[in-house]
Order: structure tokens, then sequence, then C-alpha cells
């Protein structure tokens, strides 16, 4: 098992700088034949106390301004290796920008950096030595795409909305001992050897689930996490944190096994007539362009992990397990020590319910859920991005004093006429800057930087005249459901030749259903 895994991915940015379960398989056989996909045990998903899970959800990832972001992804099972989708998705609309699949041996860990390369565009590199598919030279080769982009945004405006997003990553998959696949993945002498007909067989689809446990693939059970670094070290400034981690879990809230939902990581096209895709995603755009979608597509965080056959009901309940009503935290900004603060708003299910359509203006599409959190009622469209409205916010100075109206001392931008007091919380994942001298009756989205994490693609803007104090952002949702939003507070001070930053979590009004 590899050691200081942290620092040793520190200091290769620096240089880059300068459980049993009924589960079953569920491949294109099963879909040719358009039979429901076989869920696990689970009754429903909850967000895990201890940070380790099946489900792990890094809620920004950055490589704007002199910002990398480093990952790493941990299997604290000491059994059972894992099968696990890593895909990265752009801030605007969530967007697959890049996926792939690692294989962790037990106990072990995976190690990765996200970096602009020399034309600016988002890069992964990682010099691990776990298994993935592709290769680590594929990977280290190939930077972020933009082929699901925006296709108006041209040039480096494109490859900006890849330079910003968040992460899923999940269990598809355990792999067993005593199987061939188990003895591909697993280290030997510090490698894994990731050869040899049971590594080769992944790039198949397994029919059924004696195909896919002939294959080494099993129930998926819990034992991941994953820690994340947004490093400046140009700028001596570092935030960090811990993925957010969900189980599927039974009526007594134990942790059961998942789904078996491991697909390969190929392109070949899901556009069969026989294949429904319906049945395995509830991303509204790939079930309005099945001919679009590939092996690679699949499996995506609605794909039914837990006791039903909907990838709707799976929706529901992740969003259900993020769910808040509010979110509160700090601010400071100025006070002599020329502090800057951003808020990460991500909303990593949204894309579930409502999608772009670049191929009309302003365009959504929608995934008809059971309980709404997304529809056309509390959406808009503002500069081609998909935004939440319904939500306000409130300011407060260290002092009592308070900042409500944005018609008078609060300004938030981008704004729609007529509608001076709500706000819009544009992007999947919005980064809002206080204080950072935007102006007033700004429209559209801002371009220039944000304050802490330089953030440029989805940030928005609060002027309360406020240095210091704390906010309170309601997130009411359809019918009070609340919105899944998960974040934090990025907070960069300096002072003569001392710079800082400091990492603060978000407090939330959970519901957990």
């Amino acid at each position: 098992m590899k050691k200081n895994v942290l620092a040793l991915s520190i200091a290769t940015a620096l240089v880059g700088v300068g459980f049993a379960g009924g589960a079953q398989a569920i491949g294109l056989a099963n879909a040719a034949l358009a039979a429901p996909v076989p869920p696990g045990p689970g009754a429903s998903l909850r967000q895990s106390v201890d940070g380790i899970g099946q489900f792990l959800l890094v809620p920004y990832y950055t490589v704007q301004g002199n910002n990398q972001t480093m990952i790493n992804l941990v299997n604290t099972d000491t059994v059972n290796g894992k099968a696990v989708k890593v895909r990265f998705r752009g801030a605007a609309n969530s967007d697959d920008v890049y996926d792939f699949q690692v294989f962790l041996s037990p106990g072990d860990v995976w190690a990765a950096y996200v970096a602009k390369d020399s034309a600016n565009r988002a890069q992964l590199t990682t010099g691990d030595n776990s298994c993935t598919k592709p290769t680590k030279a594929v990977l280290n080769s190939t930077p972020f795409s933009t082929i699901r982009l925006d296709p108006l945004r041209l040039g480096d405006a494109l490859n900006n909305e890849a330079r910003e997003g968040y992460v899923e990553i999940f269990n598809m998959a355990d792999v067993r001992p005593g199987t061939a696949l188990f003895t591909a993945i697993k280290h030997v002498k510090s490698v894994a050897p990731c050869t040899g007909a049971a590594w080769t067989a992944l790039d198949t689809d397994p029919a059924d689930t004696a195909a896919a446990n002939a294959m080494g693939l099993f129930a998926p059970t819990t034992g991941l996490f994953s820690n994340w670094i947004i490093l400046n070290a140009a700028d001596a400034g570092a935030w960090s944190g811990q993925a957010t981690a969900i189980n599927a879990v039974d009526l007594l809230n134990n942790v059961t096994a998942g789904g078996l939902v491991y697909f390969p990581q190929t392109n070949t096209t899901l556009g069969l007539s026989a294949f429904d895709i319906s049945k395995f995603t509830a991303d509204p755009w790939l079930r309005a362009r099945p001919t679009q979608a590939a092996t690679y597509d699949l499996p995506d965080f609605s794909i039914p992990y837990t006791s039903s056959n909907l990838p709707e009901d799976q929706v529901v309940r992740l969003s259900n397990a993020l769910a808040t009503r509010s979110v509160s935290n700090e601010f400071l900004v100025g006070s002599g020590v020329n502090a800057t603060t951003d808020w990460v708003l991500s909303m990593p299910t949204r894309r579930y319910s409502v999608a772009m359509d670049y191929t009309a203006p302003a365009a959504r599409v929608y995934t008809t859920l059971a309980t709404p959190f997304f529809t056309a009622a509390n959406t808009a469209v503002i500069d081609r991005q998909v935004c939440v409205t319904g939500t306000t916010i409130v300011s407060y100075d260290q002092e009592e004093n308070t900042a409500v109206d944005p018609g008078a001392s609060v300004i938030i931008s981008p704004q729609v006429p007529g509608q001076p007091t709500s706000f819009y919380v544009c992007g999947e994942v919005s980064v809002l800057s206080f204080n950072n001298g935007e102006k007033a009756g700004t429209s559209g989205l801002i371009t220039s930087a944000s304050g802490s994490l330089k953030a440029t693609v989805a940030r928005s803007a609060i002027e309360n005249g406020y240095n210091a104090g704390w906010a309170f952002m309601a997130t009411p949702g359809l019918l009070n459901n609340g919105l899944p939003i998960l974040g934090y507070e990025a907070l960069r001070a300096n002072s003569a030749a001392h710079t800082f930053g400091a990492t603060l979590g978000h407090r939330t009004n959970r519901i957990q259903k």
C-alpha cells in the first residue's frame, strides 16, 4: 500500500506548476431484451457520517488561474477490490468532460491531480500504479473533452468550460479474492499487473449476474473515501476537504450492497433499436439522444442502485440525501488582510432532472420525478446556463446590521429585470463571490474571476457593503422539498509576505427523507 500519498501528490503538482446482497448485473444483453434494471437490496440512500461510502461527490474542481486540484481515492476494504467509475462534469451544465475507470485492490489508494496543459486545457496527471481503463499513459496524454459542451463557445472560451466543475465517483462492483480479475488488479511489489484475459474481458459487457461473477465482478459494498485539495502554489493558497459519501441503506439505516452496475469503458454505441436507455439513466439529454450515448456514459449516478428498477427513483433518493432548505456561512473581505470570500454551491443531482439542449436557443430538457426538485417552475436560462430560481439571500454584519433588499444595499447578479429580490443560482456548480467589485445592473453571467477561487464559468456576486459577517440563503425548492446542495466557503487572505486559505463547510438544514 502506498504511503504519504497526499504529500506525494502535492510534490508532483508543484513540479507541474513550475456486504451480501441480491443485486444483479445489468449488461447490454439485459437491455436488448428491455428487461427491468435489477437493483440492489437497499431501501434508500443516506449520507455517511464517517465519509466512507459507495457514492462520492467532490463538490468542485478547478484549474482556473494558478489553481490545481488534487484528488485521492482510498479503498478501506482490506478484503475486496473495487471497480470504480470516475466522472468529471463541467460547472456550467454538468456536461461530461472526462470519465474513466479505476480498479483498486484491497487497502489501495489512487492519486491524481488536474492542472492546465500548455494549451490552457484541463489535464489529469497520475503517477499511480493502480489499474485504470484506459491506461495511465492514455489518461496522462488526453486533455478534458469539449465535445459535449456548448458549441457556441469557441476557442479558449470553450476550453474554459472544462476548467472547473465537480466530480462523481462510485463503486460499480466489488472484485473478490480468488478470481482472475483480483489477481490482475492486486499489487505485486507496489505495481498492479493490469494484464491477462480477465483484465481484457472487462472490455466486453456481462450479459447477466452469472457472467459478471465469472468475470470477477460482484455486488458492490461500501469502503471508499476521497480527499481533495485545491492548491494555488503561485499565490500560496490552498483549500481542502473530503468528498461527501453516500451509502445504500435498509429500513434500519444499515449499509447494504448496491446494484451491480458495471459497464465497459468503451465507445460502443447505445443507439440500438432494442435498447431502452431510460431504464439505465434519468439524464434527460441522454434520453432525448440515445444515438449519441455510448457505453462509457453508463453507469451514472442515476442508475438503479437500490430497491427500485427506475432511475427516477434513484435520483429522488440521492437528491433527498443531499437536500437542504437553507445554506449559511460566514464571509470576510478586505479588513486589512486583503481577504476574499467565495461560496461554492454545487448541485450534483440537478443534471438528472434538467439539462441544456444546445441545439435550440435557451432550451431545457427534463425528466419528471415523483418528488420534484428542478422543473420549468423553478429554472430559467441565462447566458445558456440553467439557473435555479426561488432562492433568497440575507446578509448580516458582525454587529447585527442586516442587508435584505437587493435593490438597496445588496447587489446580486445575474438578475432578471422585474425580479430584484430573487437570487438566481446559475450553473451546476455556482461560485458566489462576496463584495468583489461588481456593478449594479450587471446582466448575464460575470466573466471576471472570483476573489478566492478565480472562478469564471458559473459565478455570481453579492455586494452587501460589509467587511465581515454571515449570510443566510433560503433554498426551499419546490413544495418545500429543498435543493440538493453541497459546498463550502473558500477564504483567502494575505498580509505582507504571508498568504493563507481556509475552507469552512456550509451549515445546512438537511431533510433526509
